[in-house]
């Protein structure tokens, strides 16, 4: 077997999907499965497809159009959302394939009128709203202003979206849901239609766990929870869903008591910071393991050995102290680690890591 490899266990993922499709049909929510964690990787595409999921959201529109020319002849309700503001040079790929833009900005809309129009055909939108994380999004007081929205007669607006806890930590709340909620009746009054109100992401799901919630949020974007069972923005795990579905697998390749040389002047390491965890200057047995920062984030590698802990990483080699390990660990053993998002989101992008679905 070739090393390091990330294990997909799609059991424990199935059991997630179902156990929050079960919730979001009592609170009458749609999901929509945010893809970009795992590269929209096909396997689990249609291991979300397989269960009722058919809109799907990503920053990335290579990834969209892979989904759209692997499964949309067979699935004619798939919905594919670039949830990433949209680059001026990807107007015309977007309305070529059908995908909904989140949209920010009026020069975004006019390019994507202009450019529905010459191909004759409606292109949906996504109007991005400013949600209190100071990120992406309109202002309310623009939404609302004296833009003429209908004058972009190949334009239609489909919905609003806004996204939390990304960039600041900012975590929604009651108040924060029943304003988007006034500010989409607003704007269906504005427009004359129905609009969906989505939010994003896992850490919405909190409030609809906690208390009961204004009607007028539609859909709900994630992709953690169906993933991970974890919201990270709240260091919080979902007691009803598995939180172990990914797995790092990587081979040890040297063991030694090691060691830094004490009184030496230190620079940085190569990605020019410092290690907190060489100013003691302890001698401790180390365990070199051939996986490193291109292909992980350690910071979400979680040792199966409770007995272990991770030092730090390089490029290729991630550091581990096994003084405290009933293990003879030995060059050519393996180690397993339950991986968080972090990892398993550059493991997808590393062609170093081996993928195996189980």
């Amino acid at each position: 077997m070739h090393y390091p490899l990330l294990k997909i266990h799609t059991q424990a993922i199935r059991h997630n999907i179902r156990a929050i499709l079960q919730k979001l049909n009592q609170w009458q929510l749609r999901a929509v499965a945010i893809t970009k964690g795992f590269c929209a990787d096909l396997p689990l595409v249609k291991l979300f497809l397989e269960e009722g999921i058919t809109c799907f959201g990503d920053s990335n529109p290579g990834n969209l159009l892979k989904i759209k020319h692997t499964f949309s002849t067979r699935n004619s309700d798939l919905q594919l959302y670039l949830i990433r503001l949209p680059m001026s040079s990807e107007i015309q790929l977007i309305v070529d394939n059908n995908i909904v833009p989140f949209v920010s900005n009026f020069e975004s809309l006019q390019l994507l009128n202009h450019a529905a129009y010459k191909v004759g055909k409606f292109q949906k939108v996504i109007l991005a709203v400013e949600g209190g994380d100071a990120r992406e999004g309109f202002l309310e007081e623009e939404i609302l202003g004296n833009f003429n929205f209908k004058a972009l007669k190949y334009v239609d607006i489909v919905g609003l979206g806004t996204t939390l806890a990304c960039l600041n930590g900012v975590l929604p709340d009651l108040d924060i849901v029943t304003r988007l909620v006034a500010l989409k009746k607003q704007l269906e009054e504005k427009l004359d239609k129905e609009l969906t109100l989505s939010v994003g992401g896992t850490t919405f799901l909190e409030l609809w766990e906690g208390e009961p919630l204004p009607r007028g949020v539609d859909e709900i974007r994630m992709g953690e929870a169906f993933l991970f069972g974890h919201d990270i923005s709240r260091k919080k795990a979902f007691s009803w869903l598995n939180q172990d579905a990914f797995e790092v697998v990587a081979e040890i390749v040297e063991v030694k008591r090691k060691q830094p040389l004490w009184g030496k002047a230190r620079g940085f390491d190569a990605f020019g910071k410092t290690s907190a965890f060489l100013l003691s200057g302890e001698e401790k047995e180390r365990a070199l393991v051939a996986i490193g920062k291109q292909d992980v984030d350690e910071n979400q590698l979680y040792p199966e050995d409770k007995n272990v802990t991770i030092i730090g990483a390089t490029s290729n080699y991630l550091v581990l102290d096994v003084s405290k390990s009933s293990q003879n660990y030995k060059p050519g053993d393996t180690l397993s680690f339950r991986a968080g998002y972090g990892a398993v989101l550059r493991a997808f992008l590393s062609p170093y890591v081996s993928k195996i679905y189980f």
